[in-house]
């Protein structure tokens, strides 16, 4: 019964991905709800060409950075490294650098490439996780001064910045210039997903 329920909510959202609310690079919509039936496996995915392969790579990548996303902070106020750290080792062994764009976290792998987004500025930049930190509870990253500096946050008064995973450690980053079109479709699942979800969900409470 429970399988039956969740393919029709799946079908019916995908079906009509408007219904669902997707937006391109609406990053937020990917975020998936936890639970016993989030697996990636147990939905429908878009069909693609054979000879889009390459697409459908990137596509799994998205949903599964999302997924990994969602057990770390990615928002909240930056911090950045004084000079003192400037060639003192960090979490990985390198040697730290202020004049090189890197960060500091305190759960995601190290080696993990994020993109981080300046609300004050709305600019973003791409860096690496090489070390454990900020250890100030107000603070959920902090950055090398360089990246501090690209982003405007060093001289901002509004430090909020939000950041997501771009590549697991020992993978390349994704793409910049990422096709709308397969993120509206990861949009699509990731919305199939929370509303197969809610479904089941309700269809436990009624029994």
């Amino acid at each position: 019964m429970r399988s039956l329920l969740l393919m029709a909510t799946v079908a019916a959202v995908l079906s009509n991905p408007m219904a669902a609310g997707a937006q391109p690079f609406d990053w937020t919509v990917l975020e998936l709800s936890t639970g016993p039936i989030c697996g990636e496996s147990a939905y429908p995915r878009p069909s693609f060409h054979s000879a889009d392969a390459e697409i459908e790579q990137l596509f799994s990548r998205i949903l599964r950075y999302t997924d990994a996303g969602r057990r770390h902070r990615t928002a909240g106020l930056a911090s950045y490294y004084s000079s003192f750290f400037d060639g003192r080792k960090t979490a990985n062994g390198e040697i730290f650098r202020n004049r090189k764009d890197s960060a500091a976290h305190l759960t995601l792998p190290l080696g993990t490439w994020i993109e981080v987004k300046a609300r004050a500025t709305g600019r973003t930049l791409r860096m690496r996780v090489n070390d454990r930190g900020p250890y100030a509870k107000k603070f959920a990253i902090d950055l090398s001064q360089a990246a501090a500096r690209k982003l405007g946050v060093d001289r901002a008064r509004d430090r909020y910045v939000e950041f997501r995973i771009i590549a697991l450690p020992g993978e390349s980053p994704l793409p910049e210039d990422l096709d709308h079109d397969l993120l509206a479709r990861a949009a699509d699942v990731a919305a199939a997903k929370r509303s197969a979800q809610a479904a089941i969900a309700s269809g436990l409470t009624a029994e």
